[in-house]
């Protein structure tokens, strides 16, 4: 990494980081309920900077375990992670699959392994996850009613959470079609991810490709063992349309047609999430972890060089260190764990699956 970002701007990107894990303005007050996913973004990209944030926050490691809770209800012991102590509500259910896949990689980076292996009541988290499943469909809800205790109504329900529900199990040893059905419907899991291929390649709602979409039925599939059920002929129109997301000056989007008003020059080498859209930095991770999934040589494919130009040329904050969405606005922590996740991916040190540096163990 250090090979790529310059010692001065890694040392802004690391500053950022450790901003956002310090103390976040009153403007960002709004964010309290997310304060996990902020943690894990941080701590994930730190540690792909080279930190060693297992030592540098072991003092933190309590507070990470605080959001951890188990409820009795009357559809059994339930247990997960919440975003932060305000969310701790006596008599709801504020469990959240999202919150609850950002508390366990944390501990992970953290080297919290005892946490995980003797604190956790797994059987309790196992039956949150299965709770969140719907059984006509296959997918997943990322929370339950808070009265009910059956899966929300109201929330959606998408790839989004049909990839986290299975990353959870996964983390916590499903490794077999056996081990995730002692859970959740496998079958039907999977039989949803095939119904949302589109036809001209991709995963995606009401027939559309998304590059975040893809990303998630595939690693889905993938930490599954099923990435067989991709019939052949969609798994190469899913590699063509995600080649066909960077945006070139080169190719086919750069003849400046005023027709397309979302070509901007300035994207080049960037990946965009769908048709006619601009580049941002986080699709370069979606667009290329997906590629990866479906072909292990992947930088063979497509123009990485011009991914890395892109990222640290454009989208790289290099005043106040992250990256950005796109050369227009300010740095944020998501796109800045998805830009240094994109270089760490393009080299060959992370892992896509999970979304953190491929050292981290959870065996």
């Amino acid at each position: 990494m250090e090979s790529v970002i310059s010692e001065g701007n890694l040392k802004k990107h690391v500053r950022f980081l450790k901003r956002h894990l310090a103390l976040l303005p009153a403007s960002k007050q709004s964010y309290d309920v997310n304060r996990l996913a902020i943690v894990f973004y941080a701590m994930a990209t730190l540690s792909s900077l080279g930190e060693d944030v297992s030592h540098q926050y072991k003092e933190n490691i309590a507070w990470i375990e605080t959001n951890y809770i188990v409820r009795n209800t009357d559809v059994g012991k339930l247990s997960g992670f919440i975003g932060s102590a305000s969310l701790n509500i006596p008599g709801t259910m504020t469990l959240s699959l999202p919150n609850t896949l950002f508390g366990l990689l944390t501990i992970l980076i953290l080297k919290d392994k005892q946490f995980i292996d003797k604190k956790i009541d797994r059987e309790s988290l196992f039956h949150f996850v299965s709770q969140c499943q719907l059984r006509d469909t296959g997918s997943f809800v990322s929370v339950l009613d808070y009265h009910t205790n059956q899966p929300s109504p109201v929330d959606a329900h998408d790839l989004r959470f049909s990839y986290i529900a299975v990353a959870i199990l996964y983390i916590l040893g499903c490794r077999t079609e056996s081990d995730f059905g002692k859970y959740v419907d496998v079958i039907k899991l999977v039989e949803y991810i095939q119904n949302q291929a589109c036809d001209i390649g991709g995963f995606g709602t009401l027939g559309e490709p998304h590059a975040g979409y893809t990303s998630c039925a595939l690693s889905a599939l993938a930490l599954l063992g099923k990435l067989d059920a991709i019939d052949p002929d969609h798994k190469e129109q899913t590699i063509q349309w995600i080649l066909d997301r960077q945006v070139s000056n080169l190719g086919a989007m750069a003849t400046n047609d005023i027709s397309n008003e979302w070509y901007d020059e300035n994207d080049h080498g960037g990946f965009q999430g769908r048709e006619n859209k601009y580049a941002d930095t986080c699709y370069a991770f979606w667009c290329l972890n997906s590629l990866k999934i479906l072909e292990p040589n992947f930088t063979e494919l497509c123009d990485t060089a011009l991914v890395k130009s892109y990222l640290l040329d454009k989208t790289q904050d290099i005043l106040t260190g992250g990256f950005m969405k796109n050369d227009e606005e300010d740095a944020d922590i998501y796109h800045t764990c998805l830009g240094v996740a994109t270089l760490r991916l393009i080299d060959g040190r992370f892992n896509g699956l999970l979304c953190i540096p491929d050292d981290v163990s959870f065996e």
